[in-house]
């Protein structure tokens, strides 16, 4: 029998529920950042293990929409099918690191990767890209990493945004694929926090009823963004894309300050 007594306080689930929907539409706009843009918003009210609690359901639903939705799975999906294992080789140790190591260091780790790139990016004046023999052993170390700090700070996005830009790859391409590692890496996330662990008590069932909730929602929200991504150029969705790395370096820095 369910625990009605384990759902957040009703401001703390109106803040949430104000802040999500608006990450939704992001979500698909850019084809990834629900997690990234509400982490460091979330914490100003919320302690770590609720904004997983909220977030997780609906980033799960999110990235299977966004993956198995939108055809082009054989260029996307066929070609780096490996990526998903190697982010959940990463996420179990990331649950090692989430329970024992501190967050800020690592928050500074991926804010540190996310701005060399830039500065190399900017230094240039051209696009960054991996030389051809280079970009599945690339992909294979950046979705390990992102697989650890999925796990271990809920923000699996940075590393992989910064290999599929390296990769030149089409915008769908990179929507699919980083939303199969998302998928991957949210379903080892909820069998992390339903089992607990010794800083952190495992999540119940009733606990996940209010992200369940805000789902529906959330997939509208999404398909919206997700259209009007459609109808973008790719060197426009390149620039969205640079222009969230340089947000997400703000945030990560801000939650550090935070923290």
């Amino acid at each position: 029998m369910f625990d009605f007594g384990a759902f957040p306080p009703i401001g703390d689930l109106l803040w949430a529920i104000a802040i999500i929907p608006i990450a939704a539409y992001l979500h698909g706009l850019l084809g990834m950042g629900f997690v990234t843009i509400l982490m460091p918003i979330l914490v100003l009210v919320l302690d770590f293990r609720l904004i997983m609690v909220l977030t997780v359901p609906p980033a799960l639903i999110l990235s299977a929409q966004l993956t198995f939705f939108g055809g082009n799975l054989k260029e996307s999906i066929g070609r780096f099918w490996y990526l998903p294992l190697f982010m959940a080789i990463g996420a179990f140790s990331g649950a090692w690191v989430f329970q024992h190591a501190d967050q800020r260091l690592l928050l500074l780790v991926i804010a540190g990767a996310m701005s060399l790139f830039l500065s190399i990016d900017f230094l240039k004046k051209t696009h960054v890209h991996l030389p051809a023999l280079w970009i599945h052993p690339a992909a294979m170390l950046f979705g390990f990493l992102a697989g650890n700090t999925e796990t271990a700070v809920n923000m699996g996005a940075p590393f992989l945004l910064i290999f599929f830009l390296l990769a030149g790859l089409s915008p769908l391409v990179v929507v699919q694929s980083i939303n199969l590692c998302f998928f991957t890496g949210k379903i080892i996330h909820t069998i992390t926090l339903s089992v607990g662990g010794p800083t952190f008590a495992a999540v119940i069932p009733s606990e996940w009823i209010p992200g369940l909730l805000i789902a529906p929602l959330c997939i509208g929200l999404c398909r919206m963004g997700a259209k009007r991504r459609a109808r973008t150029d790719v060197e426009t969705y390149r620039r969205w894309l640079k222009t969230f790395l340089k947000v997400m370096v703000v945030l990560v820095l801000g939650k550090v300050l935070l923290t």
